[in-house]
């Protein structure tokens, strides 16, 4: 990622909020209004940090939905870059933008995905949409992804090299698939919090797609 940034490319993180405290099952909002807990605030923070750290960006643009949560994350993370020992002041800005939450393209009707989950096995039928690109409650996986891609791509506007997009796992899972990244997932290999769909794209216009992980515990970080 820092070689493509030090040579005139871009990188896109499609990543899942920080720790949030339990979901209500039957909240139609999906906790639309949750704070992140105070170790999901902290990682937040930390991670920005390892971003400042690791790939020296000149700026950094932080985009969220409209769920707190995920506006907690990308603040967190932006105040991280202050933390940066180089000394050097990163640019930076913090944005809302819808398609990452509700108005994701993957998102068909909230009730058919409500009707989805309450039937039980919830990830299990969302490998079955990886697989096959149709599910209840949701768009047709390839079709959505590109659409996803394209507002990803946006996000550069005025040279932005470096776009931190803070979403919901669902997001970050199906554009993994859509991608051929990841086929299917199990519990272990869900997207978890602070976890990426990223597209590094190099200035030539070759894109590539990663799964980003990062043991917080540990401090490291896996592909």
């Amino acid at each position: 990622m820092k070689d493509t940034l030090d040579n005139g490319g871009r990188v896109t993180l499609l990543i899942r909020h920080a720790e949030r405290p339990p979901l209500d099952p039957g909240d139609l909002t999906f906790g639309a209004s949750l704070s992140l807990t105070e170790n999901g605030w902290r990682w937040a923070h930390n991670f920005g940090l390892m971003l400042a750290n690791n790939l020296l960006p000149k700026s950094a643009a932080f985009y969220a939905s409209e769920t707190f949560r995920t506006l907690q994350t990308a603040c967190a993370m932006a105040m991280g870059l202050d933390l940066v020992g180089t000394g050097q002041s990163i640019e930076r800005k913090v944005r809302l933008a819808p398609f990452l939450g509700s108005e994701s393209p993957f998102f068909g009707s909230v009730e058919k995905r409500m009707e989805l989950a309450a039937e039980g096995n919830y990830h299990e039928r969302l490998n079955d949409y990886f697989r096959t690109g149709k599910q209840r409650g949701f768009k047709r996986l390839r079709r959505a992804a590109k659409k996803m891609e394209r507002h990803l791509n946006a996000l550069h506007d005025k040279d932005w090299p470096l776009v931190v997009a803070v979403t919901h796992d669902i997001n970050v899972a199906a554009f993994l698939a859509a991608r051929g990244v990841v086929e299917s997932f199990t519990d272990e290999t869900w997207p978890d919090y602070l976890e990426a769909a990223a597209i590094i794209k190099k200035a030539d216009g070759d894109a590539k797609y990663i799964y980003f992980r990062w043991n917080q515990d540990m401090g490291a970080i896996s592909f």
